[in-house]
């Protein structure tokens, strides 16, 4: 008989108690204290990794404290590792390995013997290895040295090592094999610059001349030089869908020099542009540009795959300010549900900006937040209180935190 299919994975409601973990909500952390729900549920948004977007969105810090204060063991985290070495759709070893590195910088016993032992013997020992190395102090994996270079001499898995990076840099002080390898790493090299000795008039003349690779070669060149505003006279005679990526941020570096090119870019019909003009009117437009960003969320919102760019926005908006801009505090209040974190404290310092009046719930729920940025601004603005007090102080104390929310929430306890 076949294998049955794995059941699909999707968000819980970000309302209910396990969606709100998985969204990283500062509502979730704050109930889980209590919920004997608790401790099943945080396990499962360690063993699969909820983040929309892996390269920014945060919850290392949030998973380890909800570890920490639901008082889950840790040795069933170390079994994580060994039982997914590969990776995988859930990520659960980097997810997990994450969270173990933060318990470990708490000076979770467990967690930090654990992770040594698992240097000694595991299969992903060089990712340990180098994640230690990244955040804990040096007395806390220096004597595993020889431990590595046994590894190595063994060859276990050296394709994997960054060898500019920590520990290496520290045991090249010491160790001549290692110091061999990290004299002969090469970085990926930078782009090559075929025109960087051509005049600016000449590279111009090629973006209406040239073949495509010319063009984009020519225009890269002209960005790293600046903004051109004569492109402004070449720009509509280009070949839009061949230069997209250095033409956006060609038009980007012209700032408000770009604001008429933008309007009409981002007026229907709906050009290939048109989201590198909605960028430009939220970064320099005014309260006349402000329908236009309004379609500009529409228009993100009719992508149902991508929630990304909501945040710029969001700054947008809150920069032009206005009542007529307060029109979109509701679809703020809609995307703290997102699940892509990364941008919510630019919801929250928009909500602030225009409802300053309406923001203490989400203020204080922020000091419980996944993401630093909305830990550190809600430290700064939440009430100050006795309900606030001790969860500052929580901030300010913890050896997990990141060292801007400690000092945001020192400075507010003052």
């Amino acid at each position: 008989m076949p294998e049955p299919t794995p059941a699909a994975w999707y968000y819980a409601e970000p309302t209910t108690f396990t969606g709100s973990l998985q969204h990283g909500l500062g509502r979730g952390a704050h109930r889980a204290r209590h919920d004997p729900q608790a401790p099943p549920a945080v396990l499962a948004c360690v063993r699969r990794d909820y983040r929309w977007d892996r390269l920014v969105d945060e919850r290392a810090v949030y998973l380890a404290r909800l570890v920490r204060d639901c008082g889950l063991p840790t040795p069933p985290l170390l079994d994580l590792l060994r039982e997914h070495p590969a990776g995988d759709d859930d990520n659960t070893f980097d997810n997990t390995l994450d969270v173990l590195e933060v318990l470990g910088r708490a000076c979770d016993p467990h967690a930090v013997d654990g992770l040594r032992g698992y240097v000694r013997d595991g299969p992903r020992w060089v990712d340990a290895l180098q994640t230690m190395a990244r955040d804990w102090p040096r007395e806390m994996w220096d004597d595993l040295l020889p431990v590595a270079r046994t590894r190595l001499e063994r060859g276990d898995r050296v394709d994997d090592v960054l060898w500019r990076g920590r520990p290496w840099s520290d045991w090249a002080q010491v160790d001549d094999r290692i110091a061999g390898e990290v004299a002969a790493f090469r970085p990926r090299a930078a782009g090559t610059r075929p025109f960087a000795q051509r005049p600016t008039e000449e590279l111009l003349a090629m973006l209406r001349a040239g073949g495509r690779d010319r063009r984009t070669a020519a225009l890269r060149e002209l960005n790293r030089r600046g903004p051109q505003p004569a492109l402004l006279d070449v720009v509509d005679e280009l070949p839009v869908p061949e230069l997209h990526g250095p033409l956006s941020r060609a038009v980007g570096l012209l700032g408000p020099l770009a604001l008429p090119l933008a309007r009409a870019w981002a007026a229907p019909p709906v050009h290939p542009m048109v989201w590198t003009a909605y960028l430009v009117l939220a970064r320099h437009g005014d309260e006349s540009d402000l329908p236009a960003l309004l379609a500009a969320w529409d228009w993100l919102d009719r992508r149902t795959d991508d929630l990304c760019g909501y945040d710029a926005l969001a700054e947008g908006v809150a920069r032009i300010g206005g009542p007529a801009a307060r029109a979109v505090v509701p679809r703020l209040r809609r995307a703290w549900f997102s699940p892509h974190t990364f941008e919510r404290a630019a919801y929250l310092r928009a909500v602030v900006a225009l409802a300053p009046g309406d923001t203490d719930p989400l203020l204080v729920e922020g000091l419980w937040d996944c993401e630093s940025d909305v830990r550190r601004f809600a430290a700064e603005h939440a009430p100050l209180d006795d309900a606030t007090r001790p969860r500052l102080s929580r901030l300010r104390d913890d050896p997990m935190e990141t060292p801007e929310v400690r000092a945001a929430a020192a400075a507010r306890l003052g």
